[in-house]
C-alpha cells in the first residue's frame, strides 16, 4: 500500500500525493524505510569522508610546522626565502589555538550525538559519537604538541634576534657605504667598466653580491636564505630602501 514516512500513513492504491502533507508517497512501508536506511548510510559515509580529510588536512598542516626551513649554501639558490623563527613561532601559536577550537569543537559534536539532540538513528549514533570525539582528542593533543614546539620556538626566536642584531651591527661597524663603493669602483676598473656609469638597479645589485660576498667570507653561514635576510637589513641601513 503507498506509504507516506513523514506523516506515518498508509493509503489505498491509486493514491500518489499524501493528503495530508502533499509529499509523494512511496508504494510500500518497506521501501520507505529502506530508502531511509540507505539514505541514513549515505550520510554516514559521506560524514566519515568529511572526518577523515580533515583528519588528514590536520596531519598535513602539523608535518608542515614540524619541517623547520635548511638550506646550504651548495644545495641552495640565494634567492630562497628565509624564514624567521619568529614568524614561525606566530604560526605555530595560530596553529594551536586552530587545533583547540577544532578540538573542543568535534568534541562537543560528539557529546550532542551521544546525548540524542541530533537527530540521527540509534544505529548510526555511535560512529556520529566515536568518530568526532576520536578526532577531538586527536586536536587536542597536536594542540598541547603544536603549543610546546612554539615555546621552543619562541626562545629560538629570541636568540636569532640577538644573532641577527649582532652580526648586522658587527658588518656596519667593520665596513662603509664609502668603502663598499670605493671596492665595487676598483673592481670595474679592473674589468674595464666604469663605476660611475652604472644604473641604479645595477649599482644595487653589485652592492648586494658585495655584501653577500663578505657575508660569506666573513662569517660562517650555511643558510644562503639567511644571508639574504641579512644583506638585505644591512643594504637598507647602509644605503637606505630604494
Amino acid at each position: 500500500m503507498p506509504y507516506c514516512p513523514k506523516c506515518d500513513m498508509e493509503f489505498v492504491e491509486g493514491v500518489t500525493v499524501c493528503t495530508d502533507c502533499g509529499g509523494a508517497l512511496y508504494p510500500s512501508r518497506e521501501e520507505a524505510l529502506a530508502a531511509k536506511k540507505e539514505a541514513e548510510e549515505r550520510s554516514q559515509q559521506q560524514f566519515l569522508e568529511n572526518m577523515a580529510r580533515m583528519k588528514e588536512a590536520m596531519e598535513e598542516e602539523m608535518d608542515e610546522e614540524a619541517k623547520a626551513p635548511s638550506a646550504s649554501l651548495k644545495g641552495a639558490p640565494l634567492s630562497s626565502v628565509y624564514v624567521k623563527k619568529s614568524a614561525r613561532y606566530e604560526d605555530m601559536k595560530s596553529s594551536a589555538s586552530a587545533f583547540l577550537f577544532m578540538g573542543c569543537a568535534t568534541l562537543v559534536l560528539a557529546a550532542v550525538c551521544a546525548a540524542g539532540i541530533l537527530p540521527v538513528s540509534p544505529s548510526s549514533r555511535p560512529v556520529f559519537t566515536l568518530v568526532p570525539g576520536l578526532i577531538g582528542i586527536a586536536c587536542l593533543y597536536i594542540c598541547l604538541k603544536t603549543k610546546k614546539g612554539a615555546a621552543a620556538m619562541k626562545a629560538a626566536a629570541a636568540e636569532e634576534n640577538k644573532e641577527t642584531e649582532g652580526l648586522i651591527a658587527a658588518f656596519l661597524a667593520a665596513h662603509s657605504a664609502r668603502q663598499m663603493d670605493a671596492q665595487l669602483a676598483k673592481d670595474a676598473e679592473a674589468a674595464g667598466d666604469i663605476f660611475s656609469e652604472l644604473g641604479p638597479e645595477e649599482l644595487s645589485l653589485k652592492r648586494y653580491g658585495l655584501i653577500q660576498d663578505y657575508l660569506i667570507t666573513e662569517h660562517d653561514l650555511p643558510d644562503p636564505a639567511y644571508v639574504d635576510l641579512l644583506t638585505e637589513e644591512i643594504y637598507n641601513q647602509m644605503f637606505g630602501k630604494d
